[in-house]
């Protein structure tokens, strides 16, 4: 409901067709309309009958300029007649934005009032802009289609062309991002959003010179019969947060002595691919020979760094997408995605001759090593217990040998 304050003063008898659409209270002074407005009444606009003729009417504008928020801000219209027109068109300006000349259909008086209204909301909204970009975030709106229509910042993620002209209005984020893998993601998260209905929240990296993380908000906004109009979206720079979550992540499933993943990512490994696993998959098991024979002829220190030899070797020779884990006190797995078992039995085949390039107080490194490839919708456990079959056959031959 909207709140009009009529100051009519009876000089000017100026014929105001009401009511209006809300609800309108008169008085009959500048004094006692100060008083409505200091008392923080919550008004749409303020109409002034004759103002030429209202003492102390400047007292009463300027009152309205102090009160007036910048976020929260009304008009003052002025309504005269065709003999005080001149002189009451002469305090237009500031908040003072229409001067209607009386008689007046009550149709028009409305959309005089209504277009008063959207021109003070609309230099509201341009100084709240200009706030919010005294702000570290980014805020921005766009349209159904995944559109810029606002936002607080021009970042130098965005390709500019150093234009001065340039503005983001009207551009998705393939027009305007540097990084297009990002873009595309940004596009794709903001056509599921207006497809769905459902807001969404996550971080990306971007690296234009320096490594950064930013967490995008994105929440959609409703017409009254529930489709999606648009999307107002917050982007935090979280740079510090995320790259100290990354440490702790990493330590947390890193095993400390070997620099490999540890256990407690194994277990959660194994979980996340156990209905999804890649095609091919090969599964390499290794274990330490002879541990306990350097543990008692060298000392523990010793074993530790036998171990450790153990996961060098295995960084060495596998592929870089190979992710190793340390699953025991001397036992090894490692996960090779996308790779056969012409592949694996090669690598397999470098491990078993690069072992003894490495050697720890006289004592040669020996690993004993099974391995089996998963193809297609194999069983992730069987293929686990196969690979580990061999492993101990392979430690067996060692036995006889020796």
């Amino acid at each position: 409901m909207k709140n009009y304050l009529l100051v009519r003063n009876g000089a000017g008898a100026a014929s105001v067709p009401l009511p209006l659409n809300g609800t309108v209270r008169e008085v009959r002074t500048a004094e006692e309309a100060i008083a409505a407005v200091e008392n923080g009444e919550l008004l749409s606009a303020v109409l002034i009958d004759t103002p030429s003729a209202l003492p102390d009417v400047g007292k009463l504008i300027r009152c309205v300029n102090d009160r007036n928020s910048d976020l929260l801000a009304f008009p003052i219209l002025l309504l005269t007649d065709s003999e005080h027109i001149e002189q009451d068109e002469a305090f237009l300006g500031g908040v003072v934005v229409d001067c209607v000349e009386q008689p007046v259909r009550a149709a028009v008086l409305k959309n005089r009032l209504a277009n008063a209204e959207e021109l003070v909301s609309s230099v509201s909204f341009n100084e709240f802009s200009r706030m919010l970009q005294s702000l570290p975030a980014n805020i921005y709106l766009k349209d159904n289609r995944a559109r810029y229509v606002f936002s607080s910042q021009t970042w130098h993620h965005l390709k500019t062309d150093n234009d001065e002209d340039w503005t983001i209005r009207g551009k998705t984020d393939l027009d305007i991002r540097k990084d297009k893998e990002n873009a595309r993601k940004a596009l794709e998260s903001d056509l599921e959003l207006i497809r769905t209905g459902k807001g969404t929240s996550y971080i990306i990296e971007e690296n234009d010179g320096a490594q950064e993380f930013l967490q995008i908000i994105k929440e959609p906004l409703f017409y009254d019969d529930g489709r999606v109009r648009g999307i107002i979206a917050l982007i935090n720079i979280v740079t510090e947060q995320e790259q100290m979550r990354r440490k702790l992540r990493e330590r947390y499933i890193t095993d400390q002595l070997t620099r490999v993943y540890n256990r407690s990512y194994y277990t959660e490994y194994l979980a996340s691919i156990e209905y999804g696993a890649p095609d091919p998959l090969s599964i390499i098991i290794a274990d330490c020979d002879y541990l306990k024979q350097v543990n008692d002829t060298c000392g523990h220190t010793a074993g530790d760094d036998y171990i450790r030899s153990c996961a060098d070797l295995l960084r060495f020779i596998l592929p870089k997408e190979a992710l190793i884990f340390r699953t025991g006190g001397d036992e090894f797995a490692a996960f090779l995605p996308g790779i056969g078992t012409g592949e694996t039995e090669r690598l397999v085949a470098q491990l078993r001759e690069a072992q003894d390039k490495y050697c720890i107080e006289g004592n040669s490194l020996s690993v004993s090593i099974g391995y089996s490839t998963m193809q297609g919708s194999g069983e992730l456990k069987r293929h686990i217990s196969e690979a580990d079959h061999n492993m101990y056959a392979d430690k067996e031959r060692k036995k006889i040998r020796r």
